[in-house]
C-alpha cells in the first residue's frame, strides 16, 4: 500500500474551516484485505484503513463530507475496495493510492441497499435490500445485468460462493434462497428459521452454507441438496455476523449477546467463546492466513484474537457513538464530551488527543458542564444520576440523584450551585460543596430538556417538552414568569453574555430571541428544516450558532445584532455546539460519533450565505 499522509489522522479529510476531528465515527463493518496487510473499517463518517499489523491509521476514505459507509468488500486481488454508502451508492477505491475510481447509484433512494457482494474477478456486484429485489451490476460500466424479485420482504444478507457461481440471500420472510449468480435464476429455497435471516456464509469449498437469524440459531445447510445438516446453537442472541476461516475449519459468529463464538466447522461443536466486548457484535473478519480474527462491536472497539487459543491480542479504539454534549473548560485547553457509550471524555485541544476518560454512568450521557473555575466536571445521564468529578484527579466526588432521566445541567456563575433538569418534569438546584439538594422547581408539565443561567447568576431559565420556557429567581427558586410562543418542545437555551437576550431552539424548527427584561419575543429565526437541537452565543455576543438534527443536518451562524443568517455548514445530525472561551473556535458534536473543531473566521468566510460551500 502506497498511501502516505504526514498529517495526524485528526486532520484527514476535514471540511473547510475545521481544524480537527475528534473521534473516528461509529463502526458499521470491518474487512481484512485479501493479502492480510490492511483492515478496512466502515464508519458513520467514511472508511478507515488500518495497517493490520501495527493497527495504525493509514487513510480515511470519504465518499461525501457529510455521509458515511455501511458495508465493505475487497476484490479478490485486493486492488479494489468497494464501499456501500449511506446515500444508496457504492464507491470503488484504489487500495494502493486511496483514490476513488468511481461511484455508482444502486436504484432509487427508497430502495435502500442493505447488502452487497463482489464477484471473485471483481467485475460484478450484486446488491439487495429494502425492496426485496436482487440486482446484478457491471462494476466498470454501471450496467444492470439482471433484476429479480428475490423475496417478498427486505433482504438482510447476501453471500457468494468462492467460485462466484452461487448466490445466497436471506430475508425477513424467514427463508434463504440460492441463485445462479450469473443469470439470476432461482435454484432452491431453504426453510426452517422462525425469524428473519440476518447473516450468511459459504464454506470455502462452497458445499455448505451457514445462516444466522433473529431466532438466535445457527444452521448448517448442504448447498447441493438444500438439506439442513445441523443446528449449531440456540439462545445466543441475534446472529448478525458470520465468516469461515480461510481453511474452512473454523466458523466465527457474532451475536447480540456481546460474544464472538468460534465453531468447529466439521462437527458443529463450540471451539471458543470470546467475551471481552461489552455490546452486540457488528462484524467479524479473518486475516488471510487465518491466524487472526478481528471483531467489531457496539462498544466501539475492534478486538484482535488468536482463533486457536481464543486469547485477545490487541485492540483498536477511538471510535465513538453519537455525541450528545460538549463543553469547553474555562481556560480553553480541554473539551469534555458525553456520548451514547456511557463514557465521559476529556480532549486535549493542543494535541487533539483524548487525555482522560471518566467511567461510572450506566447509560447514555445527556449533558456535561464545567464549574466556572474548571475544577469540577458534572455529567448527567439516562441512568437518573449526576456525577461530579474532580478534573485533576479524575475521581468522583459526589453522585446526585433524580427520579428519572437527567437531561440538562448548568453551573451558576458563582460555581457553588448546579441546576439540573430531567424527565421527572422538574428543575433541581444542588449545593456543589455538600452535594445537598437545595430546591425542586416545579411547573413544567413534561420533560425538562434544557437549563441555563444568566451571566449575573440572578435568573435561571428552563425549557421543556411542554413547549414553554420558565424563568426562575436563581437565589430563591421562586417562579418568575413563563415565555410562550414555541409550538413544540423547547430543546435548547442560551443567554447572551450580557444577559439581556435569551435564545431558544425548538422542535418547531425555529429559534426565538427573548428580551429578558420585558419577557417579549423580539425575533424568530427561521431556516432550519428540523429540530433545532442546540444554540450557543459567542463570548462577545455578536454571533449565535445553531445546530439541526435529522433532516436538517446544518450548523447555522446568525448575526446577533441584525438577526440575519450569516453562514450555513452542512454537517450530519448536529447534536451539540459550544464556543471556546476566546470565541475564535467552536465545537460541534454529531450523531456520526465525531466532534469537529471549527475556526470561526474561516467558517464565516467559506460558508457565508452568498457563497454556500456544501
Amino acid at each position: 500500500m502506497n498511501i502516505q499522509n504526514p498529517q495526524p489522522y485528526t486532520q484527514w479529510e476535514l471540511p473547510q474551516g475545521a481544524l480537527a476531528r475528534l473521534g473516528k465515527g461509529a463502526i458499521a463493518d470491518i474487512q481484512y484485505s485479501p493479502d492480510g496487510t490492511c483492515l478496512a473499517v466502515a464508519t458513520y463518517i467514511g472508511v478507515w484503513l488500518y495497517n493490520a499489523h501495527t493497527r495504525t491509521e493509514l487513510a480515511l476514505l470519504k465518499h461525501r463530507l457529510d455521509q458515511g459507509a455501511t458495508s465493505l468488500a475487497f476484490s479478490r486481488d485486493g486492488a479494489t475496495l468497494v464501499t456501500g454508502n449511506w446515500d444508496n451508492t457504492i464507491s470503488l477505491w484504489d487500495v494502493h493510492t486511496g483514490q476513488r475510481r468511481t461511484t455508482m447509484t444502486l436504484g432509487d433512494a427508497e430502495d435502500e441497499v442493505w447488502a452487497f457482494v463482489v464477484s471473485p474477478e471483481g467485475h460484478t456486484l450484486i446488491s439487495a435490500g429494502l425492496d426485496g429485489k436482487i440486482r446484478s451490476w457491471d462494476i466498470h460500466t454501471g450496467r444492470l445485468l439482471f433484476d429479480v424479485i428475490g423475496h417478498a420482504y427486505p433482504i438482510n444478507a447476501l453471500a457468494l460462493s468462492s467460485d462466484g457461481k452461487t448466490l445466497a440471500s436471506g430475508s425477513n420472510d424467514f427463508t434463504i434462497k440460492l441463485w445462479d449468480a450469473h443469470t439470476g435464476r432461482q435454484l432452491t429455497t431453504l426453510t426452517g428459521h422462525t425469524h428473519g435471516v440476518m447473516a450468511l456464509a459459504f464454506s470455502p469449498n462452497g458445499m455448505n452454507l451457514v445462516s444466522g437469524s433473529r431466532d438466535e440459531t445457527l444452521r448448517l445447510w448442504d448447498t447441493t441438496t438444500g438439506e439442513k445438516l445441523a443446528t449449531f446453537a440456540t439462545d445466543m442472541g441475534v446472529v448478525g455476523n458470520l465468516e469461515f476461516s480461510p481453511d474452512g475449519t473454523l466458523l466465527a459468529s457474532g451475536s447480540g449477546d456481546q460474544t464472538v463464538r468460534l465453531w468447529n466447522a466439521d462437527t458443529g461443536t463450540e471451539h471458543a467463546i470470546l467475551n471481552a466486548h461489552k455490546d452486540a457484535i457488528s462484524a467479524v473478519s479473518f486475516s488471510s492466513d487465518g491466524k487472526t480474527l478481528a471483531s467489531a462491536s457496539g462498544d466501539h472497539t475492534i478486538r484482535f484474537w488468536d482463533p486457536v487459543t481464543g486469547v485477545e491480542k490487541a485492540i483498536i479504539d477511538g471510535h465513538i457513538e453519537w455525541i450528545d454534549t460538549v463543553a469547553f473548560s474555562p481556560d480553553g485547553s480541554r473539551l469534555a464530551s458525553g456520548s451514547d457509550d456511557e463514557t465521559l471524555r476529556l480532549w486535549d485541544l493542543y494535541t487533539y488527543t483524548e487525555s482522560q476518560t471518566f467511567n461510572g454512568h450506566e447509560y447514555r450521557i445527556e449533558d456535561v458542564a464545567f464549574s466556572p473555575d474548571g475544577a469540577i466536571l458534572a455529567s448527567a445521564s439516562q441512568d437518573e444520576r449526576i456525577f461530579l468529578w474532580n478534573v485533576d484527579t479524575g475521581t468522583e466526588t459526589a453522585i446526585l440523584t433524580h427520579t428519572d432521566i437527567v437531561a440538562a445541567l448548568a453551573f451558576a456563575p458563582n460555581g457553588t450551585t448546579l441546576a439540573s433538569g430531567g424527565e421527572d418534569n422538574s428543575v433541581r438546584l444542588w449545593d456543589i460543596d455538600t452535594g445537598n439538594q437545595l430546591a425542586v422547581l416545579t411547573g413544567h408539565t413534561d420533560d425538562v430538556n434544557t437549563v441555563a443561567f444568566s451571566s449575573d447568576g440572578r435568573t435561571l431559565a428552563s425549557g421543556g417538552e411542554d413547549g414553554t420556557i420558565r424563568l426562575w429567581n436563581a437565589a430563591t427558586g421562586h417562579y418568575l414568569t413563563v415565555l410562550t410562543g414555541h409550538t413544540d418542545a423547547v430543546k435548547t437555551l442560551a443567554f447572551s453574555p450580557d444577559g439581556r437576550i435569551l435564545a431558544s431552539g425548538s422542535s418547531d424548527r425555529t429559534i426565538r430571541l427573548w428580551d429578558v427584561n420585558s419577557c417579549q419575543c423580539i425575533a424568530t429565526l427561521t431556516g432550519h428544516t428540523d429540530t433545532v437541537e442546540t444554540v450557543a452565543f459567542s463570548p462577545d455576543g455578536r454571533t449565535l450558532i445553531s445546530g439541526g438534527d435529522a433532516e436538517d443536518n446544518t450548523i447555522r451562524l446568525w448575526d446577533s445584532v441584525t438577526n440575519q443568517q450569516r453562514a450555513i455548514i452542512k454537517n450530519y445530525r448536529v447534536r451539540t455546539l459550544a464556543f471556546s472561551p476566546d470565541g475564535r473556535t467552536f465545537a460541534s458534536g454529531s450523531a456520526d460519533g465525531t466532534i469537529l473543531i471549527w475556526d470561526l473566521a474561516t467558517v464565516e468566510a467559506t460558508y457565508n450565505t452568498d457563497n454556500l460551500a456544501f
